[in-house]
């Protein structure tokens, strides 16, 4: 398969599953367990009525409807679509850059086919975890462990095999397995523990909860996943977007509740894609810079520290009474 086609394809089933991610958000945000039900066809959530196959397609039906369910007429958010555009260009993304996908579009053995056939389900079931915790974040402030819990499951278990993290070194002596299974473990560790502490921290100078714990099952999820280099770098990240995004949105006065999921979640898909570059960058470009520079890790620890406290004092505005 052409890696254009390949691409497409991907993102085409990426926007079917983005449909069946909408389903995911909007039934997980109820807490009558018999409404967070998975199962079952999709209703018009105005009127009940259920939603025929042709107006369930990803993103035309939307388009077609004109916004409004067929049934009573009544707005269709946005959001919809948007989840399933999302959702179909992480996918497309995903078929272009992650290495499995590479050996898939290439000549190889059907060992390693095999193995990128998993390490690419893995991934695309990661990014779709990604998108719907982001979006119930967003919605609740909350992010659920019925996805979080098996998130960290299932990246400890592809860390196993087909070692979506990596490996935790290069010692041939010791089997491969173990290495990625190891370096999934320490992801998990580190991402999980890492996150913890500064929430132990920030409540300990805020005098109150500085960030949720289904941030520190996020953390873990995406340390399980991606290996714990990637852990830290997705919580600097998710630090820095969440202090300029909310900064800004406390500055102009659109609301003070900040869900730190979602800039979370948008450090770990930077990591997914770019990691290999960032991390060359830091500990390798940068550190070279710095030995020719030795005042410029003074900068690199003052930005780090500002988002961090500016982080703390957004989210702790957003969680003050009212």
């Amino acid at each position: 398969m052409g890696t254009a086609v390949f691409e497409s394809v991907a993102a085409l089933f990426g926007g079917c599953v983005g449909s069946f991610l909408n389903v995911v958000i909007h039934r997980l945000q109820f807490d009558d367990p018999q409404r967070r039900s998975l199962g079952g066809r999709s209703h018009c959530p105005h009127c009940g009525a259920l939603i025929r196959w042709f107006d369930n397609v990803p993103v035309l039906s939307w388009v077609l409807l004109r916004a409004r369910g067929r049934c009573c007429k009544r707005p269709i958010a946005m959001r919809y679509p948007l989840v399933e555009l999302l959702t179909a260009g992480l996918f497309g993304a995903l078929a272009h850059w992650s290495p499995f996908a590479g050996a898939l579009t290439a000549d190889a053995s059907g060992q390693a086919m095999g193995i990128a056939v998993a390490g690419l389900v893995l991934q695309a079931v990661f990014l779709s975890l990604l998108v719907a915790l982001s979006f119930i974040d967003f919605d609740t402030q909350l992010l659920p462990d019925v996805l979080t819990k098996p998130g960290i499951a299932i990246g400890l278990l592809g860390g196993l095999w087909p070692g979506v993290a990596g490996s935790i070194s290069q010692d041939d002596s010791t089997s491969l397995a173990l290495r990625t299974l190891l370096a999934s473990l320490a992801g998990f560790v580190v991402g999980g523990g890492f996150t913890w502490l500064i929430r132990a921290v920030g409540s300990k100078v805020f005098g109150r909860e500085a960030m949720g714990f289904g941030d520190v099952k996020l953390m873990a999820m995406v340390g399980a996943f991606l290996g714990w280099q990637a852990a830290l770098l997705t919580m600097f990240l998710g630090c820095v977007i969440g202090a300029v995004v909310g900064g800004l949105g406390a500055a102009l006065g659109r609301g003070t509740v900040i869900p730190f999921g979602p800039y979370l979640a948008l450090g770990a898909v930077v990591s997914l894609f770019l990691r290999e570059p960032i991390l060359t960058l830091v500990f390798s470009t940068w550190p070279e810079w710095q030995r020719r520079n030795p005042s410029s890790q003074w900068l690199l620890l003052a930005f780090a520290s500002g988002s961090l406290l500016l982080l703390f004092f957004v989210v702790r505005r957003g969680r003050r009474p009212s």
